[in-house]
């Protein structure tokens, strides 16, 4: 039986002397090990392309990354905050889009969840201090709060996620349709889900870092079940 499609956004950046599209192989592997084919998306605003990229796909993953413009959300710009090339904010924004339109499975990782509430309507918190529990690959509990699709990966009550993050969906700015379904222990949110019929989650962590774990593997697996629906 053929292996499901999981597509994955890019990352569009300079590296060395170039501009390029990119996505790291973390991601990729954590399709792979989850029993799918991963195919990256390069970053366009073209609908008609994304439609015919995204058809034959039985997912969508929208991976971390820089920051999205905060005039997104009705903000200035904070010191701190390291904003994301023009190709690929327009591109995630049609790539979502153009994902719900086709009721395609969709998952959020990092900069992917913040983009999930800034597209609904929400805001971000621009940046969250240094010596904070989310900055710098560290572990922390998080608290499951119900949803329709998160305890069916994790079960319920508390899981150990990694962070490596200094933005945030803004707790008092959840976008229209969207529910918080999972916190870390000072209230920041860890995950979001929206009322959609098909799967639209965000989660703040990194799963692809730690997918060779049951823990970290799981939401994966549980995205390639959905894709070959």
């Amino acid at each position: 039986m053929p292996k499901p499609r999981i597509g994955l956004s890019m990352n569009y950046m300079r590296l060395g002397s170039h501009q390029q599209f990119h996505v790291r192989d973390k991601y990729i592997d954590a399709v792979f090990a989850a029993g799918a084919l991963p195919c990256p998306l390069p970053c366009t605003d073209d609908k008609a392309a994304l439609r015919q990229y995204l058809e034959p796909l039985g997912a969508v993953i929208v991976i971390g990354g820089l920051d999205y413009p905060p005039e997104l959300y009705g903000e200035a710009l904070h010191p701190k905050t390291e904003l994301a090339h023009e190709r690929r904010v327009k591109g995630d924004f049609a790539l979502l889009e153009t994902a719900l339109e086709l009721e395609k499975p969709l998952l959020g990782i990092c900069a992917g969840m913040q983009l999930l509430n800034v597209f609904f309507g929400g805001a971000l918190v621009q940046h969250i201090p240094e010596l904070d529990i989310h900055y710098g690959e560290k572990q922390h509990p998080v608290e499951i709060l119900g949803g329709r699709w998160l305890p069916r990966i994790y079960g319920e009550g508390r899981i150990m996620v990694n962070s490596n993050h200094h933005q945030a969906a803004d707790p008092n700015r959840i976008g229209a349709g969207l529910k918080v379904v999972a916190r870390a222990e000072d209230g920041m949110v860890e995950a979001l889900e929206h009322d959609s019929e098909q799967m639209v989650l965000g989660i703040q962590w990194h799963p692809e870092r730690m997918a060779d774990s049951a823990l970290g593997g799981a939401v994966f697996r549980f995205l390639v079940k959905l894709a070959k629906t």
